[in-house]
């Protein structure tokens, strides 16, 4: 290589950084929140949320002047529309956790508000990378940071839940790197456009490559908390803070299904001779069966979020399998609502949780005391199960509606199992979502604890009610938004 040619070279990544503005932003950002931990310690609550949201803005703005479609550090890095779509998605996930109602000693704590910002930096480069080394780093950055806030409660239950999904983390990276070092034997590379080239060439017909993608596949359903690889969901759930809880069920998620969609198109694995959407939809059902039966009988509400999540991951993955451009579509609106609906759900059980109400008995009679209180967890518990007039009803309709039109095309069997059995699971999921109206307004109460409702309380409940009903009554609004991407990523 002349000394020219290098010149240019380093030119071009140079001038390459600018898409990474957010990013860095995020970064400097970050390092002075430590900053201000060192001088102003466990005080000043405030003074950190205050400059952690205004960071956000930040990083917002940051966005909107480096979001160019295109290729760049070598094809290290690609910035597809949907990048443009989904982190601005993953800012105002990361404000509102910060606003959650439970979270003052956390918020006082630096190191907390740093740890929040690495799962969005690790989720904002994940879906950019195109070479799975670079993938494994940030998926590994969004990971261990997870590890580490999940014990943010400081007590027993929190570290054992921690060691736990520290473990089955270990697990599933030793098993993904196995199946990378693999791909990299067969392609020579760790570049998902040479992954792409062995499969278009036909060099994937022996079983080498099929066992280094399931081990691959490993690392994603873990980090989706897919069963069989949901182990650790529930514990981690209720043991963890609930801000924290929030956050992880939903910001790493999709930062993965937006990876995947991604490696998918690029490696061109639907030219493969190996049949991963049956494995999925085999998955997809077997976690909307777990992860439902198994909330029906759980006491904590928490532990039934967890389970919640693992029927949802099962729903979530059915836009993967669909894979055209209304498939993702529809899976990135299911993604939205379900966050807004998630963060509603787990904003309401920290209030529960500030004013002493532990268990889903404890609730009861609630909803007599606090109305309004009592129809906002209405309205979010059905929205949860889907039914209208609700946006999670809006989210599955296009979703179902989008695996019917696959399997008209494609007509495999398996396609019309995972048709039939979601629908099946929509039911199920009514008899524990509906579980804590029935004790607010069914069952008397046994205690004279009553629940604080301040103002930003409400306004926050009836905000995110707000958004849920207006993706059922005005769901082109969002729509009108998701079309203006281009979905062939």
């Amino acid at each position: 290589m002349s000394m020219s040619s290098l010149n240019e070279q380093i030119q071009a990544i140079i001038g390459d950084f600018g898409v990474l503005l957010p990013e860095a932003t995020l970064i400097v950002g970050s390092f002075i929140l430590i900053i201000l931990q060192l001088i102003f310690k466990d005080k000043a609550g405030a003074t950190k949320v205050t400059f952690s949201l205004f960071l956000l803005g930040l990083i917002s703005l940051a966005v909107s002047y480096s979001s160019v479609s295109g290729e760049y550090f070598g094809g290290l890095i690609s910035i597809t529309p949907v990048v443009g779509l989904a982190k601005p998605f993953f800012i105002v996930v990361t404000g509102f956790v910060l606003l959650f109602p439970k979270g003052e000693d956390l918020l006082k704590r630096g190191e907390y508000h740093f740890l929040l910002l690495m799962i969005l930096l690790g989720a904002m480069l994940l879906i950019q990378v195109n070479n799975l080394l670079l993938f494994y780093l940030t998926l590994e950055l969004i990971s261990i940071t997870s590890y580490i806030l999940i014990n943010f409660n400081f007590d027993r239950k929190g570290f054992e839940a921690g060691i736990k999904y520290l473990l089955f983390g270990a697990m599933a990276s030793g098993l993904m790197l196995y199946g990378m070092s693999l791909m990299y034997g067969l392609a020579g590379s760790l570049d998902l456009i040479a992954i792409g080239d062995l499969i278009s060439n036909g060099q994937s017909s022996g079983l080498w490559l099929p066992l280094a993608l399931m081990l691959f596949f490993i690392g994603i359903w873990f980090k989706l908390a897919l069963a069989p690889m949901h182990i650790w969901s529930p514990d981690a759930y209720e043991a963890g803070p609930t801000p924290v809880v929030a956050y992880i069920s939903i910001v790493p998620k999709v930062a993965v299904l937006i990876f995947f969609a991604q490696f998918v198109s690029t490696t061109q694995l639907n030219a493969i001779d190996f049949d991963w959407k049956m494995i999925f939809s085999g998955l997809a059902i077997v976690s909307m069966f777990v992860g439902n039966l198994s909330a029906l009988n759980q006491s904590n509400a928490k532990r039934m979020m967890a389970y919640s999540s693992i029927a949802h991951s099962g729903m979530l993955i059915i836009g993967l399998i669909v894979g055209d451009s209304f498939g993702l579509q529809a899976m990135l609106f299911y993604a939205i609502v379900y966050a807004v609906m998630n963060l509603g759900a787990f904003y309401l059980i920290d209030l529960f949780q500030k004013a002493g109400f532990e268990e889903i008995k404890d609730l009861a009679g609630l909803g007599r005391k606090s109305p309004w209180l009592g129809v906002f967890v209405v309205v979010i518990m059905i929205a949860l199960a889907g039914l209208p007039p609700t946006g999670g009803f809006t989210a599955k309709l296009l979703m179902f509606t989008a695996l019917w039109e696959y399997y008209q095309s494609e007509g495999y069997q398996y396609l019309i199992w995972l048709f039939g059995l979601g629908l099946l699971n929509t039911a199920i999921s009514l008899f524990f979502y509906l579980k804590i109206p029935y004790y607010m307004f069914v069952y008397p109460s046994e205690s004279e604890k009553n629940i604080k409702f301040s103002l930003k309380d409400g306004t926050i409940v009836a905000v995110v009610v707000f958004i849920v009903l207006l993706s059922f009554f005005k769901a082109d609004l969002l729509l009108n938004v998701l079309n203006q991407f281009n979905f062939a990523l």
